[in-house]
């Protein structure tokens, strides 16, 4: 696995999205600022829909390059970079948490003049979970929310959770093989999986995570999935080991007017395929949330 693993790496420090999207730096409602990378779909293949695209935890552009590079063919795309992340810049009144986080959706809605009737609001892992708790408090109602495997909690390993609130950051150095490790072994289901998320680590403002980690760390989600009656796509990856399949299958349950598609691997849902699928159920949203 490890010249696998080492071509991997490679390949995620190359972006050709980035190449191509405006970056541009939004200032939230707290005076946060964010970044997001904004590409507009040519003139003779626009379908009219936004896809906004809010990534998991620590998430890198390159990662999602294949997914975004189909997306700009006929969609506006908007990548949007969360709070956790190092091109997020902290005021002394920003705010930090899943509801802030989940109002950031708003503000980047408002702030860019979004059609929600043409708004497909796209999630992966913690940023699904977002998207939920901001559709939870009815922030912003868009034509099909698509949510990949959102976890009722921020998933670390269970002996980091108890620690995360007593130690210093300068512990993160040699807990960080341990976490990538753990990640390794347990989490992944492939080179380029693993490679995405030990950049991830390896790139980490270990300050930032502690600040917008902490208030996440014992938080549970799962009473707010009942509450959720918008229509919306929820993906599956049942060989995935980060994203328990049964929990997304639990979620299902929970919300009732889900229509729940299993992408088998991490990999497809970052992928064409996952582009794909949204294209193909665009038809079965019309007039379902607006």
């Amino acid at each position: 696995m490890t010249n696998d693993l080492d071509q991997a790496l490679k390949e995620m420090s190359v972006s050709e999205f980035e190449k191509r999207a405006t970056a541009k730096e939004l200032t939230m409602s707290d005076n946060a600022t964010i970044k997001v990378f904004h590409s507009k779909a040519p003139e003779k293949t626009r379908n009219g829909y936004t896809l906004v695209l809010i990534p998991g935890w620590a998430t890198i552009v390159p990662s999602w390059d294949k997914f975004l590079m189909e997306a700009v063919d006929d969609f506006d795309v908007v990548y949007f970079e969360s709070r956790e992340k190092e091109s997020c810049k902290l005021s002394k009144e920003s705010k930090v948490g899943m509801d802030r986080m989940a109002y950031d959706i708003k503000d980047l809605i408002d702030q860019l003049k979004i059609d929600e009737k043409k708004l497909v609001l796209f999630g992966s892992c913690l940023g699904a979970t977002t998207i939920i708790i901001g559709l939870y408090n009815d922030w912003y109602n868009p034509f099909m929310p698509v949510l990949v495997a959102p976890p009722p909690r921020f998933e670390v390993p269970p002996v980091l959770r108890q620690m995360i609130p007593i130690l210093p950051t300068f512990f993160f150095k040699p807990v960080k093989p341990i976490l990538i490790w753990w990640v390794k072994k347990f989490k992944t289901e492939s080179p380029k999986q693993a490679a995405k998320y030990i950049r991830s680590i390896e790139e980490a403002d270990v300050k930032r995570w502690k600040k917008v980690g902490l208030p996440l760390a014992f938080k549970r989600f799962w009473k707010i999935f009942p509450h959720i009656d918008h229509h919306n796509l929820l993906v599956a990856m049942e060989e995935d080991k980060m994203h328990d399949v049964k929990i997304t299958q639990k979620i299902a349950k929970m919300m009732k007017n889900s229509v729940y598609v299993n992408l088998s691997n991490n990999e497809n849902t970052h992928a064409a395929i996952m582009v794909k699928t949204i294209r193909e159920y665009l038809p079965q949203f019309i007039g379902k949330n607006n």
